[in-house]
């Protein structure tokens, strides 16, 4: 059996490779990169935070699976400088990729928006009801429901890994063997339940998630705005309470409310991340030729390399709203660093 041949039609496969050379190989790769360093260095700064908040066990949990997914891209995306050495080990490698790691970099991305769901419900409970809920979000509770969602989310589409088979192949384009990907007897058997559950299910949990994050996102937004009208007109807190005056559960204190606006950034990103995957499941439901080794397998494969720049970009970028955003944050990473380290330990104590 030789080699897919898609259609021509909307998107000749030499533009496709182009795309692939400039968006996917290079840029991707690059992002994928930084998105190693980026998360490595979120686990290690709330490790050294400690865990007593549970909002430093969410943000691990979901820097380990954006670590995860960022090393699954790059190593898919190796095919670039493997190309220079041989195109047909590049090719290889590409496909095999496909199989292995192109699924696992799509479901990280939905383990994360359901965890970003959760952090988003956990935030917003704790904004409305800061004294009746504190009880209940402990650290153990977050870990069970991040390892529960972790779980759950990932084993949906884990069917997804079985439904190729690759093959060697000669190619007289190459002049040499190279391995290929195929839908092997298990997905040719069950390919309307397997699809339509997958297509489903790729609609299903990106919109949920999608839906909760927009919902608990602007009643956050809210309650931080009457909050803050609520400081303005009772200034003098103190002299409320002498008065008889019942604390109210809005006046957040300062360290949560840079909390609550730091997450809400963080869950905006989810937001813009989420979008254009929902419009591209809903597309592939429609349009039943678009998607891999169908009629539209270029046009579809060039959309996906777009996805991926939001998808990766959103995986690697946690780092940078932490540091800007969070001081307990940005204090514990700058003393990690070399420089630091070294003056405190040159200082001279008196």
């Amino acid at each position: 059996m030789g080699k897919f041949k898609p259609s021509q039609a909307i998107l000749p496969t030499e533009i496709r490779q182009i795309s692939e050379i400039t968006i996917d190989f290079t840029l991707s790769f690059l992002i994928s990169v930084t998105g190693i360093v980026t998360n490595t260095l979120v686990i290690i700064v709330f490790a050294r935070l400690g865990y007593r908040e549970s909002v430093n066990i969410s943000m691990t949990t979901i820097a380990l699976w954006d670590l995860a997914k960022c090393a699954g891209a790059a190593l898919q995306r190796f095919a670039g400088p493997l190309s220079l050495w041989s195109l047909a080990v590049a090719e290889s490698w590409s496909n095999v990729g496909v199989v292995v790691m192109n699924y696992f970099v799509c479901f990280s991305s939905y383990v994360t928006s359901v965890l970003a769901a959760y952090v988003a419900v956990e935030r917003c409970l704790c904004v409305c009801l800061p004294f009746k809920v504190k009880w209940l979000l402990t650290p153990k509770v977050t870990l069970f429901m991040c390892v529960s969602i972790s779980i759950v989310v990932f084993g949906c589409f884990a069917v997804m890994f079985s439904i190729y088979d690759v093959i060697w192949v000669f190619s007289p384009e190459f002049n040499s063997t190279i391995a290929i990907y195929r839908y092997n007897t298990f997905a040719l058997e069950n390919k309307a339940i397997l699809f339509d559950y997958y297509n489903y299910s790729g609609i299903v949990w990106p919109t949920a998630s999608f839906v909760v994050i927009v919902v608990c996102t602007t009643i956050i937004v809210y309650k931080l705005a009457k909050s803050s009208e609520f400081r303005k007109g009772n200034s003098d807190v103190s002299q409320a309470e002498k008065q008889g005056e019942a604390p109210s559960s809005q006046n957040l204190s300062g360290r949560d409310r840079q909390v609550v606006k730091m997450l809400v950034v963080i869950i905006a990103i989810y937001v813009i991340n989420l979008s254009p995957r929902i419009a591209l499941y809903i597309a592939k439901q429609i349009i039943f030729d678009f998607y891999f080794l169908r009629k539209y397998h270029n046009m579809f494969l060039f959309v996906v390399y777009l996805l991926y720049i939001f998808d990766l970009t959103n995986g690697a970028i946690n780092f940078f709203v932490f540091y800007t955003m969070s001081t307990a944050f940005r204090s514990k990473f700058l003393n990690m660093l070399p420089a630091n380290r070294f003056k405190r330990c040159c200082s001279p104590s008196y």
